[in-house]
């Protein structure tokens, strides 16, 4: 006797989405104590501060896996692919610095979001994974929607060099990605991204500059600081990082693409800033751009003992 016939989504799919969209709660809520930390003193001090409070975020829950017997012996593949995540990441993070230099927030913004784009294609090259035609409609939408947000091509001429430095920082951040979804089912996520961290921290204490007087940093800052490595380096990144085990990196990526909608959702309730309408239509017509690739086909499933054929869950 046939069983009844159930659509639904599969399990390893809606854990990536919603993986994928915990980072983008977690980075459109990071941008809130990351402002508030660097109104309370430098950006070096800041800087220093949200790394090394993610780096201890990581390495705190690396050691309560360990207590619970869940961590696999450190090893050569682990520590090569934490260095060249730090690497793209501290290149990454130099050119957005230089970007901004010369180019406004906005556009900066904007120009960033090319990383959907560029993940799409470097994982079709390198990783064989198939791009949908709803992934480039979707996409073509949510950057509709990113315009009308920033407008970001109303003030002016747009200065080359902050944009060639904006797209390199956007080749770091893609190829990151696609190396995450590469190691991913050979690595421990927490402990490289804790390695990651460290690694990178070094690096922006001698770029940065040695902040002074450390012991007059107000804790103000320190805390803010400290929340926004929780809500970014950490919870972010690891979302992120978890995501790309269960699905293909462009999807890990659109759907973190959803973050400067829920920044306008949590500036308002948080901060009590009222966000101008262009805005708000801006971050609707993103947010439906994302669900269109986000809103796979539903199979039909089975129950034990049914014969079905052989059903392929992509969509077209």
């Amino acid at each position: 006797m046939r069983g009844p016939v159930r659509c639904g989504m599969p399990s390893d799919y809606r854990r990536g989405i919603a993986w994928s969209l915990g980072a983008a709660l977690a980075s459109g809520f990071f941008v809130i104590p990351w402002k508030l930390a660097n109104q309370h003193g430098d950006a070096a001090t800041s800087t220093l501060a949200l790394l090394g409070s993610a780096a201890l975020f990581n390495t705190a829950l690396g050691f309560a896996q360990r207590r619970g017997g869940s961590q696999r012996p450190l090893g050569r593949y682990e520590l090569g692919a934490a260095l060249a995540m730090a690497a793209l990441s501290l290149l990454g993070n130099l050119a957005g610095a230089t970007a901004m230099q010369t180019l406004s927030p906005s556009l900066f913004n904007v120009l960033g979001r090319g990383e959907v784009l560029v993940v799409a294609l470097l994982a079709w090259a390198f990783l064989g994974e198939r791009v949908e035609r709803r992934y480039w409609v979707g996409a073509a939408i949510a950057g509709v929607g990113l315009l009308v947000m920033r407008d970001p091509f109303g003030t002016g001429p747009v200065d080359a060099r902050g944009t060639f430095f904006a797209f390199l920082a956007v080749l770091c951040f893609s190829v990151m990605a696609v190396v995450t979804r590469h190691v991913i089912h050979r690595v421990d996520p927490v402990r490289v991204n804790a390695l990651r961290l460290w690694m990178t921290l070094p690096f922006g204490y001698v770029l940065a500059g040695a902040p002074t007087g450390l012991a007059d940093v107000p804790s103000a800052q320190l805390g803010y600081a400290a929340l926004a490595a929780f809500a970014g380096p950490f919870a972010a990144r690891l979302c992120l990082i978890l995501s790309s085990r269960y699905v293909d990196a462009r999807v890990t990526t659109i759907g973190a693409l959803s973050a400067p909608a829920v920044s306008l959702v949590l500036e308002l309730a948080l901060l009590g800033t009222a966000p101008p309408p262009h805005e708000l239509l801006g971050g609707a017509i993103m947010l439906g751009g994302i669900a269109v690739p986000l809103a796979r086909r539903r199979a039909p499933v089975q129950s034990e003992g049914a014969s079905s054929p052989n059903t392929d869950t992509r969509s077209p």
